[in-house]
């Protein structure tokens, strides 16, 4: 066994270090992706108008269907 081929169990590392290095590579892409996908979201006052007028249309619909 020389030092420049090292052994099986130093080449089976190896690649396992690599393919390893290349998936940590992979998975920052892909948070990358969804932290600008998340990031293109409502601002807050439009989120706040959406909830109100969800809750009084539901509001709304509850109280016609007991006092109807």
């Amino acid at each position: 066994m020389t030092k420049l081929n090292g052994t099986a169990y130093e080449r089976v590392t190896r690649v396992m270090v690599v393919n390893i290095k290349e998936d940590v590579k992979e998975m920052k892409c892909d948070v990358k992706k969804l932290t600008n996908h998340y990031s293109k979201r409502l601002p807050h006052w439009a989120t706040i108008i959406i909830t109100l007028l969800s809750s009084l249309t539901v509001g709304l619909i509850v109280k016609g269907v007991y006092t109807g």
